[in-house]
């Protein structure tokens, strides 16, 4: 490690802290900032390998420290910089190919399984801080359900009394369905926001011609086979009771992600060379947002997962061999 790889990280980690506490303004674009706090920790461990990663990671949570406090400070470290550090490890891990020809080259850790660990850790994560704030799910749903019902309580005072007014059955169908959406769609985003913030950085890094590894073909991934157990899984254990049910929950919303991604890879793939591509991948991902279109996509990615239709399409698309 030299003075360079030091500077970096405390770059970044400084940079890191202060996208962090941007949410604090409330405004929407504050917000925007935050979502990447990851990155600056991630460009430093993908450009100056994974020590200033890991530099970054310890400077922003000392930041965050000493302008806030230690139980911010250890909720940055396990949900911003230490995840960033860790992705942008797995990011440049690789051997060679055959290490008798070195010419042959290197491969380089797979990029499902990077989205795999994303996945992962934003389920640890939101699990994580239901059991360690409230101390179980249940006293964690009767503090979301007293906050939305307060929420919605202000909501409907606030509105005119000649207008249609929600009755009681109403409020109370809306906040239970909050209270049982918010935990999946929270480790959802978080999954979704480390995935951008690794493209980000992978773009940044290989325009400053730092990057090592080579810019993987990103329509071409495939996810790990176990990634299929864990969406049934989490599928069939979301209508158990309990943490059980929590859980399992919060893995079906964050390998949801991962198989919708997959989805929009094949998109990606079968749409090459036909008019109108721009515009179906335009709508594709800024429909993301619908949970019944991120469903869709996530079959297409099953399917894509099960049949490798991918391949299919490349295989047909090949000339046919010349008989003898």
């Amino acid at each position: 490690m030299n003075a360079t790889t030091l500077l970096v990280g405390l770059a970044s980690g400084a940079a890191s802290a202060a996208l962090t506490f941007a949410v604090g303004a409330g405004s929407l674009f504050s917000v925007f900032l935050a979502i990447f706090a990851q990155l600056p920790i991630l460009i430093a461990a993908l450009g100056w390998r994974h020590h200033a990663g890991l530099i970054g990671s310890i400077a922003g949570s000392v930041f965050v420290y000493l302008l806030l406090d230690f139980d911010g400070a250890l909720g940055y470290a396990l949900s911003v910089a230490l995840p960033a550090w860790w992705l942008g490890y797995l990011a440049l891990l690789g051997q060679p190919a055959d290490p008798d020809r070195p010419e042959q080259g290197m491969v380089w850790y797979p990029i499902g399984r990077l989205l795999a660990w994303a996945a992962v850790i934003g389920i640890v994560l939101v699990v994580g801080a239901v059991l360690v704030q409230s101390g179980g799910v249940e006293a964690y749903r009767a503090t979301l359900r007293a906050a939305f019902t307060d929420i919605m309580k202000l909501h409907t005072e606030s509105v005119p009394k000649d207008a249609a007014q929600p009755n009681e059955a109403d409020i109370k169908n809306i906040v239970e369905f909050l209270v049982i959406m918010l935990p999946p769609m929270i480790a959802a985003f978080w999954t979704v926001v480390a995935m951008l913030n690794m493209w980000v950085a992978g773009r940044v890094v290989r325009a400053s011609g730092r990057l090592v590894r080579p810019w993987p073909e990103l329509a071409a991934f495939n996810l790990p086979a176990l990634t299929l157990m864990a969406l049934i899984g989490g599928i069939a254990g979301s209508f158990a009771p309990g943490l059980f049910g929590f859980a399992a929950g919060i893995v079906c919303a964050a390998f949801t992600v991962l198989f919708a991604t997959l989805g929009l890879a094949f998109l990606h793939v079968a749409t090459r060379g036909r008019p109108g591509r721009s515009l179906l991948l335009g709508i594709s991902y800024a429909l993301l947002c619908i949970l019944p279109w991120a469903g869709a996509l996530a079959a297409l990615g099953v399917f894509e997962f099960l049949f490798g239709l991918r391949a299919r399409m490349a295989a047909a698309s090949l000339p046919p061999k010349p008989s003898l």
